[in-house]
């Protein structure tokens, strides 16, 4: 009895987080009166107007209680917290939301646990009583959205919830095993590696010696939809050019992620400039900022979207091809450039663009093997990677043989790329991650693909605390700003300190690999990343890391296998 109630608040904090919910108003007249407990043969149950007070004042009724003795203290002050999260999402966004393909395949999934009384998925039932809960509110919460529940009941299936919770209970100890097995083998390699005193060395971290000239391209080119026909793709590409540099600069193209544009990365690029490279950060337009709207209107499965997994490298490639011609033609350019060897930075979907254009191919088998497995996902990045399913048959290869060095921070792997695909990159790779990314999740996303690069020259840098979005800055009009709750969920706590993490870390090794400073790989070391690292975001960097070391870290065979059964192999190269 003691799991079902605690499986049962559970289930009401997942209704919390994926429904974002409370504002107590006058009761409606429909609505869910009785919350319905299955588990097994029982069929316990347990009045809103119980929970609402709950909410409200605190107090556990007589009804609450029979509960909240099996529960336990923390219990019953988590579900509290959780019943007191108000959503400010308007009734607009979250009617556009609810009916996006992504949201309306998880909420499909989250009603098979949450029905109607008669046992009907409740997917239809969540999805109006949010809708309606936001068109009386601008502010509310899981009570609200009970009380607009349209039925008189909600059914929650305690059993399948506690085999639900199980599985997400072993991956949260997985991650928690395989973070702690990284910290370890950071001490490893610190203490392998000789002393240096950074402190008297040049801080990668602050800006170079070079001031910085801005300019904007803009490009065209013709493209397909997933039908066949052709439109006119236009996009600009920021470029920062050091000045006075007495040699060409070597070039660093960045990818923004999905729903960014290029000023989330303009801090990322001024600092490399100021240190004597050329830095041009494209705008992708398909999944740029324009793609926010496009997923609240439920437009994700466009003719357009999906194929960006394939423009994406090509808007790489058209820029590096714009730039060779105007090294040539351009008399502010000429000479000024040197486009021999190239680095590559993306971050989230600009982090599978660069691992794309750096040499991993997209794998269509592990897609649709992948992605016809009918699960509940916890790693909300598979939606958007199954998405490349639509594609129609293209040629694999979108690497560009310029780029000679690669950091991918927070991408998506698993599924377009497999072992198989990220095991073609030949290139100096560093993956970044971060523990609390609840978008591209780490261990499947970052940790297990850095098993599975076989090139020699690879680092994963891991930012513990930190969120997906902490590297992107946005518009950077005002980083100083204080974050709001949705601030910190995304990014995590001070992702200043994360961005400056990355600006070393990014600096560091596009001089050695592509500026050809040997004496940065100092920089490149445990050891200093160790004595650079503070609170509350925590940077450990390994160059090693195996199957055997995450398996002790978790006392057991991890619930996500290394290396997923092989779907496909590659023609050898030619």
């Amino acid at each position: 009895m003691r799991n079902s109630a605690v499986h049962c608040f559970s289930i009401l904090c997942c209704m919390s987080l994926g429904i974002l919910s409370i504002t107590l108003k006058p009761k409606p007249a429909f609505g869910a009166e009785q919350v319905y407990i299955i588990y097994g043969p029982l069929k316990l149950s347990l009045t809103v107007d119980s929970l609402r007070t709950f909410a409200e004042t605190g107090k556990v009724d007589n009804e609450l209680k029979f509960y909240a003795r099996f529960a336990g203290d923390q219990a019953m002050a988590r579900l509290r917290r959780m019943l007191q999260i108000r959503s400010e999402l308007p009734v607009t966004t979250v009617s556009q939301l609810t009916y996006a393909p992504m949201s309306e395949d998880f909420l499909q999934r989250i009603g098979r646990y949450v029905q109607t009384e008669s046992g009907i998925n409740g997917f239809h039932a969540i999805r109006a009583a949010w809708i309606l809960s936001a068109s009386k509110s601008n502010s509310y919460t899981l009570i609200d959205v009970m009380r607009n529940y349209p039925a008189r009941g909600i059914r929650i299936d305690v059993a399948n919830i506690q085999k639900l919770q199980n599985v997400l209970l072993m991956l949260i100890n997985y991650k928690n095993a395989a973070i702690g097995a990284i910290a370890s083998q950071a001490k490893v390699e610190t203490a392998a590696e000789s002393k240096i005193n950074f402190s008297l060395l040049p801080d990668p971290r602050k800006s170079g010696k070079f001031q910085v000239a801005r300019r904007t391209l803009e490009l065209q080119r013709s493209m397909p939809t997933l039908k066949g026909n052709r439109f006119t793709r236009k996009f600009k590409v920021n470029l920062y050019i050091p000045e006075s540099s007495p040699q060409p600069a070597p070039v660093v193209v960045i990818s923004h992620g999905m729903g960014s544009t290029p000023s989330g990365f303009a801090y990322l690029g001024e600092h490399l400039a100021t240190h004597g490279f050329a830095v041009a950060i494209p705008e992708h337009i398909g999944s740029g900022k324009a793609i926010k709207e496009a997923l609240f209107a439920g437009l994700i499965n466009t003719n357009v979207y999906p194929t960006d997994f394939v423009e994406r490298p090509k808007d790489i490639h058209q820029t590096l091809d714009e730039l060779e011609w105007l090294s040539h033609s351009d008399p502010n350019l000429k000479g000024r450039l040197n486009l021999q060897n190239v680095g590559m930075i993306g971050h989230s979907f600009g982090g599978y663009t660069a691992l794309a254009v750096a040499g991993a191919r997209l794998n269509m088998r592990r897609v649709d093997h992948d992605c016809a497995v009918d699960r509940t996902r916890n790693n909300l990045s598979t939606y958007l990677q199954c998405l490349s399913q639509q594609l129609p048959a293209i040629d694999r290869r979108l690497g560009d043989p310029r780029i000679r060095a690669v950091i991918s921070i927070n991408p998506l792997t698993s599924i377009v790329f497999g072992p198989e695909g990220m095991s073609e990159i030949e290139i100096p790779t560093m993956l970044m991650s971060a523990t609390n990314d609840i978008l591209t999740a780490p261990v499947p996303e970052q940790i297990h693909p850095f098993l599975w690069l076989k090139t020699p020259e690879k680092y994963l840098a891991l930012m513990v605390n930190a969120g997906h979005t902490a590297a992107d800055q946005g518009d950077g009009s005002n980083p100083n700003l204080p974050q709001t709750s949705r601030d910190i969920l995304f990014a995590g706590p001070n992702p200043n300190l994360t961005r400056e993490y990355i600006q070393a870390l990014s600096l560091a090794f596009m001089q050695i690999y592509i500026g050809n400073r040997l004496e940065y790989q100092r920089y490149l070391r445990a050891s200093y990343v160790n004595s650079i690292t503070q609170e509350p975001i925590q940077l450990q960097l390994v160059r090693s890391l195996t199957p055997t070391q995450l398996k002790q870290a978790y006392g057991n065979s991890p619930p996500l296998e290394f290396f997923p059964a092989p779907v496909e192999v590659f023609a050898p190269k030619k």
